[in-house]
């Protein structure tokens, strides 16, 4: 399975230059592209870490990819309006843990580094539900979209790094796929990350992904 994971990330860096598998959307309110990718499509459950990971490593008309950053309702709109219920976003918490083994939640921040003036959460999140339980065993610290938006409104759900949490016998997974912006200007991958990249490759043992 590591080896898998291994080998999507890396088959994203070296063929997302020139070739783009998913279907990307233009939006012209802030002249950004959006891609929605599922797990399903993929052949690969990823964590956020790893879709994060992922999507930097992803580039469309000479952007930059990075997992979705929701700065206004306009954008939340658009996003949403894609088919992004149940996918993960680029926002994140830091948790640390105090003296007498509680959570202490920071703020939540955005990949890029944007400010994080703009939230759109369903009622009651984030909760950090049942942190280092054995519900969820890792802290509530990742943005995605709920499956649907709330009565009273919102639309965002915190969830660990996996979104997995124990549903009485087994565990479940409430991810579906991840959202992948284009907003920034590519940096040229020099040539020995490639080679470095293409030889990684051909060392790591081939796994058939089940579908």
């Amino acid at each position: 399975m590591k080896h898998t994971k291994i080998l999507t990330i890396l088959a994203a860096l070296l063929f997302s230059a020139n070739s783009q598998a998913g279907v990307v959307t233009f939006n012209s309110q802030n002249n950004h592209y959006y891609e929605l990718i599922s797990f399903t499509e993929l052949g690969e459950r990823l964590a956020w870490d790893e879709a994060n990971a992922y999507a930097q490593s992803l580039v469309h008309a000479g952007l930059q990819g990075h997992l979705a950053t929701i700065t206004s309702v306009e954008e939340d709109d658009f996003v949403w309006g894609l088919g992004a219920q149940g996918h993960y976003l680029g926002g994140f918490d830091n948790s640390v843990q105090d003296q007498q083994g509680g959570w202490q939640h920071q703020s939540w921040q955005w990949v890029t580094g944007e400010s994080f003036n703009y939230d759109n959460w369903l009622p009651g999140e984030p909760n950090h539900w049942q942190d280092g339980d054995n519900s969820t065993p890792n802290n509530e610290d990742y943005l995605l979209y709920w499956w649907h938006e709330g009565a009273q409104g919102g639309r965002w759900n915190d969830t660990n790094i996996d979104s997995s949490y124990f549903n009485g016998s087994y565990i479940d997974y409430t991810a579906a796929g991840f959202v992948v912006e284009y907003s920034v200007a590519a940096v040229p991958v020099p040539g020995a990350i490639w080679l470095f990249a293409t030889a990684l490759l051909a060392m790591i043992p081939r796994k058939a992904v089940k579908q």
